[in-house]
């Protein structure tokens, strides 16, 4: 015979039962834990600081465009399998072109927003991401037509395949798969020039290429680790973050100081060759007169004498 279950329920304070909610008491329990560090895409120091440095390269350099980061993501899927489903995936990052969203926000959902999709989306490869984000999120990504999708390691945490440096960037094609570019070298190392043959160039669709830069830091005291860098469409140069662009444009002011005061220095020694050139032009010409002034008083003096002898001895034959 089959017991019959009861319902829970707890007694009130007047003895009386109370139903109890049998979701609330079948629920796994909660195991988050304030304590504990945050969960999810960013799951280490590296991860979280790569993020961030994106983001700042990006709002700073493109202020009339909008990043997003770290956020769920909603689209209805464009193709079979997932054409008219709706897709709720994260990205790092999501750079929208030419595109303005004035408040903050907790998700990005596309139908608010007829429909757009991010220009690049970027996934930083974590322990447990790094398998979706080089399989299934690119197949999504496809799906909804993002025109560049980009992955990188930071530091050590997949396979060996795709140890850094490690870029791989999707590109999409005009029958709409993707084109796949990889880099395992490094663009940049510290304090040297840029690589010019180690960039992936996705100038045609967005204002920056792509490369690596190997940091100085190390995760956990041995660990390289490696950089997502932007660089200028067509110069050697890579954009900036806010605090390196207001530090250059300090450096630059105190040049442009710098050389005014050259050039007002010089300004001043110009000046004072110029008083000197006059002084001494006066001069001269002081000098030149008193020298006229002197040969036209011998003029009278030769004039007085020749009279004299003209009256002495008469005209010459």
């Amino acid at each position: 015979m089959t017991q019959k279950k009861t319902k829970p329920s707890l007694s009130s304070s007047d003895g009386s039962s109370v139903k109890r909610s049998t979701r609330i008491e079948n629920a796994p329990p909660d195991l988050y834990d304030p304590d504990e560090p945050r969960l999810g895409r960013r799951e280490s120091e590296p991860h979280s600081s790569e993020i961030t440095y994106i983001h700042d390269v990006l709002t700073t350099n493109f202020p009339d465009s909008r990043t997003v980061w770290d956020l769920h993501h909603y689209f209805i899927g464009e193709k079979p399998p997932l054409k008219g489903k709706k897709i709720d995936i994260q990205f790092d990052i999501s750079f929208f072109q030419e595109f303005s969203i004035p408040h903050t926000l907790s998700s990005y959902d596309a139908s608010e927003y007829d429909g757009r999709i991010p220009d690049m989306v970027i996934n930083i490869l974590s322990k447990s991401t790094w398998r979706a984000d080089l399989s299934e999120n690119v197949d999504t990504a496809k799906n909804l037509g993002i025109p560049i999708y980009v992955v990188f390691s930071p530091f050590k945490v997949t396979s060996k395949i795709y140890h850094p440096p490690f870029l791989r960037v999707y590109v999409l094609k005009d029958n709409k798969s993707y084109d796949q570019k990889e880099l395992y070298d490094i663009t940049l190392e510290q304090e040297e020039k840029i690589s010019k043959d180690k960039i992936i160039d996705t100038s045609e669709i967005l204002p920056f290429r792509l490369g690596l830069k190997k940091l100085d830091k190390f995760h956990k005291g041995e660990q390289s680790l490696f950089r997502l860098i932007f660089i200028h469409p067509s110069e050697e140069k890579i954009l900036p973050t806010k605090l390196e662009l207001i530090e250059r444009e300090k450096e630059q002011a105190v040049r442009e100081r710098e050389q005014a005061e050259r050039e007002k220095e010089q300004a001043e020694r110009e000046k004072e060759q110029a008083v000197r050139e006059r002084e001494q032009a006066e001069r001269e010409k002081e000098q030149a007169e008193r020298e006229k002034e002197q040969a036209e008083e011998k003029v009278k003096e030769l004039e007085k004498k020749l009279k004299n002898y003209h009256e002495r001895y008469g005209e010459l034959d």
